[in-house]
């Protein structure tokens, strides 16, 4: 006789039914740790819990999928606040303009100062002069250049080459030209304020009854940056005579132009050594121009500027005697 099937009584072969209830919760029991777990198929298991694990599986590998396209996609840029708005909107108003263009505008601007600024003719050449004063009836007043932005200066000494202070002045056009004077020196600064302007000036000196006349025209080539103006008479700050009390009866012109630095033509230059000075042999003259006062020999004529320069007309010798704060100096001429 065979053994009686599992699940049933030896005895009265009867199915035990705790023993299926049993076998029934312990195949439920494995079917749902299961699907908690990996899926896998047990022993009793229906197919559902195959369909539940690729079910699984498949809704795993969706999200997985789902967050590497979400990491690949760059992220998304915030669009402009309204405050954002406001902002550019009041930077359009205050600097309308790019950096380039505020460099460009600048450069256009400097070229039209520049254009603006420009004299249409050439600068003008300045000149420094020495004029001498002939208070003569019938004489034709010195001109003095201008022009308008140069300053001219005008200097008044006597024949000694002393200071010759300034009394008072009138001017013809004051519109057209401006004075500047501290009342109390022997100096004039003049300036024209238009390009093209004439006048006259009149200039009263200390002690001096006949005023001195002066033409001014602007607009000129050459420019008077200075004008020593000498009078022809001894002023209240000349200097006593060393040898005699005679002056000069006329102006000679040679002396004039080598007392403003320019040698006359065809003259011959010495070597002049001892002291400071330069020598010239002209027409048979000797010509002298030095910071130095002449003791001998005796000259002929002589011009003196403000600042202490000398010319004198002497007979032809090769030794001078001159004198420089009080200490004798004697000049040795070379090169006759």
């Amino acid at each position: 006789m065979g053994l009686p099937p599992v699940g049933f009584a030896a005895d009265n072969n009867e199915p035990s039914y705790d023993k299926l209830n049993a076998l029934v919760l312990k195949a439920q029991d494995r079917q749902a740790l299961a699907q908690e777990t990996s899926g896998a198929a047990t022993p009793g298991g229906t197919s559902s819990s195959n369909t539940t694990s690729i079910s699984s599986d498949s809704n795993s590998a969706t999200n997985s999928i789902n967050h590497s396209n979400t990491a690949l996609e760059p992220p998304r840029k915030k669009g402009p606040t309204l405050r954002d708005e406001a902002f550019k909107q009041l930077l359009d108003k205050v600097s309308p303009l790019t950096p380039d263009q505020i460099i460009e505008m600048r450069k256009e601007h400097d070229k039209a100062d520049k254009a603006v600024s420009t004299s249409p003719n050439l600068p003008p050449r300045p000149v420094s002069s020495t004029l001498t004063i002939d208070l003569s009836p019938g004489v034709t007043p010195p001109v003095i250049r201008l022009s308008a932005g140069f300053v001219t200066s005008l200097v008044f000494a006597d024949a000694t080459g002393q200071p010759w202070p300034i009394a008072d002045y009138s001017l013809g056009n004051p519109k057209q030209f401006n004075i500047q004077w501290d009342k109390k020196t022997n100096t004039l600064f003049i300036q024209s304020t238009s390009t093209y302007s004439s006048a006259n000036l009149a200039i009263r000196l200390t002690t001096l009854d006949t005023p001195v006349m002066l033409s001014l025209v602007s607009g000129q080539r050459d420019v008077d940056y200075r004008v020593d103006l000498q009078v022809q008479g001894r002023g209240p700050n000349a200097l006593a005579p060393i040898l005699d009390d005679n002056l000069p009866s006329g102006v000679n012109q040679t002396l004039l132009n080598i007392l403003d630095g320019v040698p006359p033509q065809n003259s011959q230059e010495l070597s002049v050594t001892g002291g400071p000075g330069r020598a010239w042999l002209y027409q048979g003259k000797l010509i002298l121009r030095t910071p130095l006062t002449v003791l001998s020999p005796a000259w002929s004529a002589t011009l003196s500027s403000p600042d202490g320069t000398r010319v004198y007309e002497l007979v032809k010798t090769p030794l001078i005697l001159a004198t420089q704060n009080g200490k004798t100096i004697k000049l040795q001429l070379e090169g006759f």
